[in-house]
């Protein structure tokens, strides 16, 4: 797995076009723009994260409109499904669909806002991350890797902070 250093410039440009296909067959999704890759200046895999909210009993319906309009639908678990552009072998965006103001959707806003305005848990995470990236090609290892700091670095800021 490597690291590339940013190109929010790209990845913003990248974000959009992918947003703007999901709007095309989701029109009633929020999409927002998630991970490192929406953190200015930070050092991300070269793979856009994106973020769908849809009410709870759609979640499974969107991802399979958007796996028929040529997302690469990699899985599936409850209240979460993930996709891939153009697909898994060849990953420029990852595509997850969660529900709109559930537990998911407000853990990953509040870790990319987190990301945004504290240095030092940037930091924190740059350094896993780049232990991860080193350790494994394999992007279940490599998400699996940083699954604790990610944890921690929440926990600490609590959930008066997880955007709603």
């Amino acid at each position: 797995m490597q690291l590339v250093y940013a190109r929010n410039g790209e990845w913003a440009a990248r974000y959009t076009a992918i947003a703007a296909r999901i709007a095309d067959v989701l029109p009633d999704a929020e999409i927002r723009h998630i991970g490192s890759t929406a953190v200015a200046g930070f050092e991300s895999k070269d793979v856009v994260d994106v973020l769908v909210g849809v009410h709870a009993a759609a979640v499974s319906e969107a991802a399979n409109v958007l796996s028929a309009s040529g997302f690469d639908l990699e899985g599936e678990r409850s209240e979460h499904a993930w996709l891939s552009s153009p697909d898994r072998q060849d990953r420029s965006a990852i595509i997850h669909v969660v529900v709109f103001l559930g537990e998911q959707w407000r853990r990953r806003l509040a870790f990319r806002d987190l990301l945004r305005r504290d240095p030092a848990a940037r930091r924190r995470y740059l350094a896993v991350k780049r232990a991860a990236a080193a350790a494994t090609n394999n992007w279940g290892d490599y998400t699996a890797r940083k699954a604790s700091v990610v944890s921690d670095l929440l926990n600490e800021v609590g959930p008066a902070n997880e955007r709603r």
